[in-house]
């Protein structure tokens, strides 16, 4: 049968209710934690997340209008974007974000917890998709944003698809789902897990978030959870139908998508998953039942079951009943949730002009800081060092070219520019930060009394550098990497601090490492086993991923405190990039159409070239629920 017998409706919920927290999963030291339980709603209503219309101000940049790029760098609370559009495209933007913020702050964290604070997370959005071609490497076709993270920090990057309008309290459940917002959302909501959480596993739980909060719509005093995004409605349409499904209820759950080649390929095969693992995420939302089982489920998932035994063991079904349940569940009509209203503070935004020298370092600023390979990165240095001839006094370039001498070059070369930098402005954290990671690659190439003074330049650099700016997960990282090479025994703040920062920015990989060997290393290893287990469960770094296997199995058996600390100095563990890329699924769905339509005039159009064979063949559309 087919996964729905048509589209999913939406159904307003009425009345009033707190939201019902389910509470941070506890565990043994032989477990792998979930570390951040999801705090869900209670029958179907959230708290609203309003807020007013932002307060802007805005820099202006004293110069002639030619020396003013067309890119400009807006800034709110939990958010830096800089942006090629317009101010009015970034600005509703932005405050949608911090909304979406607060929401998901809501959902996923324990009533009464105190919040660390992080820095900001820099976007980068820009007026055409041609834009992310400057990302190096290869991009999907249809990307349309990626998140990436690295240990020279994390970025994301969307694309301006449409205006972004206010909706009336009336809007919220009828009005069109905006694709700027939509895809936004969509990625923002699925690295909040990844930056906030522990949550790594299973797949579709975290492509079913993503998608559940890629709908929610904001007015100024209410708040719409739980609409059907448009082009998953379309493709659960398309299965209504009786289309071909290419993937099972146990391929959902075990994320298993490498054998599904179907209508649209690859993507397609993606498409169904995310629409799929959308509709099991809604019903697993649904209830209070639903989200106690949920919260079993993700406790047995993160303890290592399989994700198909935990589903059947926590919701108290087999796999079998779960395909009739999910059809059962779209035809009688899907909850949207409705919120109160709840006054919060409105959220400043402010905007600054940038140079055009700025705006010409931009895209490759952007770059360098993404992790790139050597040949990537020997590529970027020459482009910044053309671009630093045409535009010396620019101090993104100063600090761009410094970064690709550091990463790609000659660091010493590196120093002087630096140097001149923090001199002159001694807040300048930027400079400070770059100055200490040029003296701890220095240090890296020397030996005996001249990495000592390397070592200690780096130590003086990047304590600087912490304390104009100590949310920076970059600089925690640096600065306990001098600090372990420089010490016998680590310093007590340096392990704290590395722990403290990484429990603000749970999406970089190689500072979650750090965390966990310290953790180790002050005797806490409960903790450690647990932040290992979010290394250990991410299938997007396999090689960390089996780095941190081998030290879960490594505590069980005991760790004297010598390897830990050589663990701490080993500089060769892999640590590539994180990329989450979201793709535009109109694009997909019309691709998936068009498949299935040259599918379905195969027959007639042979029957036209055969004159013999002219008996009238059964439709693959009348053929509810054919799995190929």
């Amino acid at each position: 049968m087919p996964l729905l017998g048509r589209a999913p409706r939406c159904q307003h919920t009425a009345g009033l209710a707190p939201p019902a927290r389910i509470r941070r999963l506890m565990h043994n030291a032989s477990q792998v934690a979930v570390a951040a339980a999801l705090v869900l709603l209670s029958a179907g209503v959230v708290r609203a997340q309003s807020a007013g219309a932002a307060n802007l101000e805005r820099v202006e940049v004293v110069g002639r209008k030619t020396e003013v790029s067309q890119w400009f760098r807006a800034e709110s609370p939990h958010f830096i974007v800089y942006s090629d559009t317009r101010e009015e495209d970034v600005a509703p933007l932005l405050d949608n974000l911090e909304k979406l913020d607060r929401l998901l702050r809501a959902y996923t964290q324990p009533a009464g917890a105190s919040v660390p604070q992080a820095s900001k997370l820099t976007l980068y959005y820009h007026a055409s998709p041609s834009g992310l071609r400057a990302f190096p490497g290869s991009v999907p076709v249809d990307a349309i944003g990626l998140y990436n993270s690295c240990a020279d920090g994390v970025q994301g990057f969307g694309v301006h698809l449409e205006r972004i309008t206010a909706l009336d309290d009336e809007q919220l459940e009828k009005a069109p789902l905006n694709d700027s917002l939509t895809y936004v959302f969509e990625a923002y909501a699925r690295h909040f897990l990844s930056r906030h959480t522990d949550i790594r596993a299973p797949a579709w739980f975290v492509d079913g978030f993503a998608q559940y909060f890629s709908s929610v719509r904001f007015s100024t005093q209410q708040t719409a959870v739980g609409r059907v995004p448009r082009d998953v409605a379309g493709y659960l349409r398309f299965l209504g139908s009786g289309r071909r499904y290419h993937l099972e209820w146990e391929d959902v759950l075990a994320h298993r998508l490498g054998n599904a080649h179907g209508h649209g390929g690859e993507a397609g095969a993606r498409l169904e998953f995310q629409a799929k693992s959308w509709l099991l995420t809604h019903y697993a939302l649904s209830s209070d039942d639903n989200r106690k089982r949920l919260s079993r489920y993700l406790r047995l998932v993160g303890d290592g079951a399989s994700p198909i035994v935990a589903f059947e063991r926590a919701f108290g079904m087999t796999i079998a009943d779960l395909g009739p349940l999910m059809w059962r569940y779209g035809l009688r009509g899907l909850q949207v949730v409705r919120g109160a209203p709840q006054s919060v503070p409105t959220a400043p935004i402010s905007f600054h002009a940038l140079t055009r020298g700025t705006g010409e370092f931009m895209l490759a600023d952007a770059a360098l800081r993404s992790c790139p390979d050597r040949r990537a990165g020997e590529a970027l240095l020459k482009e910044v060092t053309a671009l630093s001839a045409r535009f010396p006094d620019d101090r993104l370039g100063q600090l761009a070219w410094s970064r690709a001498q550091i990463d790609w070059g000659d660091p010493q070369a590196a120093l002087a520019r630096l140097e001149a930098a923090w001199r002159d402005d001694d807040t300048d954290f930027e400079a400070r930060y770059l100055a200490g990671r040029a003296q701890l690659s220095l240090a890296g190439r020397a030996e005996g009394e001249a990495r000592q003074v390397h070592l200690l330049a780096a130590r003086q650099h990047l304590q600087r550098a912490r304390a104009l700016n100590p949310r920076s997960a970059e600089v925690a990282l640096a600065w306990f990497k001098a600090e372990v090479a420089a010490a016998d025994t680590p310093d007590e703040a340096a392990l704290q601090d590395v722990i403290a920062v990484w429990q603000t920015a749970r999406d970089v990989n190689a500072l979650t490492r750090f965390a966990a060997l310290a953790y180790a290393f002050t005797g806490k290893g409960d903790d450690a086993y647990e932040a290992l287990g979010s290394l250990a469960q991410n299938a997007q770094a396999p090689a960390m991923a089996q780095w941190a296997q081998q030290w879960q199995r490594r505590l069980e058996t005991g760790v004297i405190r010598g390897d830990l600390l050589a663990e701490m100095r080993r500089t060769e563990v892999a640590d590539t990039p994180v990329q989450e890329w979201t793709v535009n699924k109109r694009r997909v769905l019309q691709k998936v159409e068009l498949g299935a339509g040259l599918e379905d005039a195969g027959p007639f159009l042979k029957g036209q070239q055969d004159p013999q064979n002219q008996a009238p063949g059964r439709s693959p559309a009348g053929d509810v629920g054919v799995r190929r």
